[in-house]
């Protein structure tokens, strides 16, 4: 199955660079030097609040963080898709970032969904969410209600940030700072206070999983990611690429982005992964639909099936699941 590089991937080092940090205490200037790239864990990235800042969710996956705002800056780790930071600035299209651990960066804003929250209490996330557009030419207008003039258009899978809900339509703060107002039926919603508390969006996993259902009987085209054919990895990046999650194109990469989930915790929407026909690596995968069942595009059966995890041959060569939407 082909692989798709991501636009941000970097493999550079940086040991020994150093470069200037505000820390925004007073008006003083630290200077910190970083030692090599630095694995980020889920637990390494809940947000640090500041009154006045703003927090910001990754968009992306193997999103670079620099050590200013542009290319020019060596990269000082990568966040994937969820993560949480704390918007420190923004400068010419780039975001300045904290890490609960006291690191600082930049980040490309194309790959940060960022909210402003000069009202909200340290550590409180209860009214944050993120929304993702679920039509194409939707309206965003001055006020909640068909009277309001059109700001702008919204196309599917685009991410905004949401900040209220009124009669049905959604307050939605866009990348470029507008404010504006959706109909509530175009837009998927997912709170940060259900993600700070470990639940899923149930709504959004149970239109994913029917969404994947749609494709049963879709022929196994090896290499294949579109509606005509789908591979395994194919099919799981087609499925959650509908929902505004960008998913790495191969079967083993896939198996490292999201949060480590154990067998025994397995919920709908997660994905599986397995070693098929004697691979040494993961070279399987699937999506989780519940009681026991997942949907994959088998090559053996040739096209788009529903398979049991709890017994035969898939419970065999089952390896490992990841949690994607939190």
């Amino acid at each position: 199955m082909p692989s798709v590089p991501h636009p941000t991937a970097n493999s550079g080092g940086n040991k020994g660079r150093r470069f200037a940090v505000d820390r925004r205490l007073g008006k003083m200037i630290f200077v910190i030097s970083v030692f090599g790239a630095t694995l980020i864990g889920s637990s390494f990235l809940s947000p640090v609040f500041a009154e006045g800042l703003g927090i910001g969710k990754i968009t992306g996956n193997y999103v670079n963080v620099r050590t200013q705002g542009s290319l020019a800056g060596s990269v000082i780790t990568q966040l994937n898709w969820n993560d949480t930071v704390t918007v420190l600035d923004k400068q010419n299209g780039w975001y300045k970032i904290k890490l609960s651990n006291g690191r600082e960066g930049w980040v490309f804003g194309k790959y940060l969904s960022v909210r402003s929250f000069s009202n909200v209490s340290r550590g409180d996330t209860e009214n944050l969410s993120v929304g993702i557009v679920t039509g194409n030419y939707v309206n965003v207008r001055s006020k909640g209600s068909l009277s309001g003039s059109i700001i702008t258009q919204l196309n599917k899978n685009t991410t905004v940030t949401v900040l209220d809900k009124q009669n049905g339509w959604y307050k939605i703060k866009l990348s470029d700072g507008r404010e504006g107002w959706i109909y509530g039926q175009y837009l998927a919603v997912r709170s940060t206070s259900n993600i700070s508390r470990g639940e899923v969006d149930r709504s959004l996993v149970d239109r994913l999983i029917d969404y994947a259902k749609s494709f049963v009987g879709t022929p196994y085209v090896y290499g294949g990611s579109t509606p005509k054919g789908f591979d395994c990895s194919g099919f799981v990046y087609y499925v959650f690429k509908n929902f505004g999650f960008d998913l790495p194109r191969t079967a083993k990469d896939q198996s490292t982005v999201g949060e480590y989930v154990s067998y025994g915790d397995l919920q709908p929407g997660d994905l599986v992964f397995f070693k098929t026909l004697g691979s040494s690596v993961i070279n399987h995968s699937g999506i989780y639909i519940g009681n026991g069942e997942f949907i994959q595009s088998s090559s053996g059966r040739g096209k788009v099936i529903i398979s049991s995890l709890n017994e035969g041959y898939y419970k065999e060569h089952y390896v490992t699941a990841r949690r994607i939407i939190k």
